[in-house]
C-alpha cells in the first residue's frame, strides 16, 4: 500500500465483541488516527478514559453517547469532542457507525 494512502480493500476488520461491536483503523500516523466503529444494536462501548483527544462522527445509526456526566443523543451528522483523560462510553441504540478521530494515534490499536 502506498505510504499515506488507506484503501478500504486492504483494511482488515478487527472483530471487539463478535456480533456486536467491530472496527476498521481507516489511517493513521503518529500524531493522528481515523478508526471506523461498526455497533449492532445494544451494543456498548464501556466508559473509560484515555490520554488522547478524540473526536467522534455518527455515520449512521443513533448512540447514547456519555462524555463526563454528560449523556447526549447522536445520530447522523452529529459529532462530539473528547478532551484527553475525560471519562466517556456508548451505547447503541440503533445499529450504526461512529467515526473516531485521535490525536496522537492509538498504539494500542496498532498492537496485533
Amino acid at each position: 500500500m502506498p505510504e499515506h494512502f488507506f484503501f478500504d480493500t486492504d483494511i482488515r476488520v478487527e472483530t471487539l465483541e463478535p456480533g456486536k461491536v467491530s472496527r476498521k483503523v481507516r489511517a493513521h500516523d503518529a500524531r493522528l488516527m481515523l478508526v471506523e466503529v461498526i455497533f449492532a444494536a445494544g451494543a456498548v462501548g464501556a466508559r473509560h478514559a484515555h490520554p488522547h483527544e478524540q473526536a467522534t462522527y455518527c455515520l449512521s445509526g443513533e448512540f447514547a453517547f456519555s462524555l463526563g456526566e454528560l449523556t447526549m443523543t447522536l445520530r447522523p451528522g452529529d459529532s462530539v469532542y473528547i478532551p484527553g483523560s475525560v471519562p466517556h462510553g456508548v451505547t447503541c441504540v440503533a445499529a450504526g457507525r461512529l467515526l473516531d478521530t485521535f490525536t496522537p494515534q492509538r498504539e494500542d490499536f496498532l498492537a496485533h
